[in-house]
């Protein structure tokens, strides 16, 4: 379960430039490899996203013994980050919290706080290898649900998705519609319940009244 950070980075470098993807999905998460220098995938993270790619990627699980923000790459500014919960909708036990600064010491602001929102992630019922079916628990299960959803908005929304030469405008207002769709949509923020749990439908609502960006 552990892999290097250069072959995430290239991932994420070829969806960007060779696959042209609308959305990139990343189940996964570690540490930047140090507090000076930005990891590579990061890196191509940041890119992608300023190329208005959307990137959604596992907020981590590291709740019990956390570090202290969500893992890289969702800890980039314009990722979306994302935790789980339990059956009952609670923030699950492992969860990672996020931080208020981010790694250049700079305060997050709306709409871009870590994590931006919760997804189902316990006890997650999927198929397996040799045609089994499988139950697992994590922000990874939790980062799934959140890009099947943005990926329907996307659907429904064409105008939204990333324009060859483009920018980050539209992604943007996007992430701002899922804030305005979380909780009261006042922007009150948890370290670790994010904006508020997934409403899919609400979200994109919130996606069809954004103006032309």
């Amino acid at each position: 379960n552990t892999g290097l950070d250069a072959d995430v980075a290239d991932a994420i470098r070829w969806c960007h430039f060779e696959f042209q993807a609308d959305i990139i999905s990343l189940s996964l998460g570690g540490s930047e490899e140090s507090q000076s220098t930005e990891g590579g995938s990061s890196a191509a993270t940041r890119q992608a996203t300023d190329a208005g790619i959307f990137v959604v990627a596992a907020a981590g699980n590291d709740g019990l013994d956390d570090d202290g923000d969500v893992a890289s790459p969702g800890s980039v500014e314009l990722a979306i980050s994302v935790g789980a919960t339990t059956r009952d909708g609670s923030v699950w036990v492992n969860s990672s919290t996020g931080a208020s600064i981010d790694r250049d010491g700079d305060a997050r602001q709306n709409p871009h706080m870590k994590p931006e929102v919760v997804a189902p992630g316990e006890r997650i019922i999927s198929t397996g290898e040799e045609n089994l079916w499988y139950s697992s628990s994590g922000t990874s299960d939790a980062t799934v649900f959140v890009t099947g959803a943005l990926a329907l908005i996307l659907e429904d929304q064409p105008r939204l998705k990333p324009q060859p030469g483009g920018d980050a405008t539209c992604l943007i207002e996007v992430k701002q519609a899922l804030l305005q769709s979380l909780g009261e949509g006042d922007g009150e923020h948890d370290l670790r319940g994010g904006y508020g749990a997934l409403d899919a439908v609400e979200w994109l609502e919130q996606a069809r009244t954004i103006p032309t960006c």
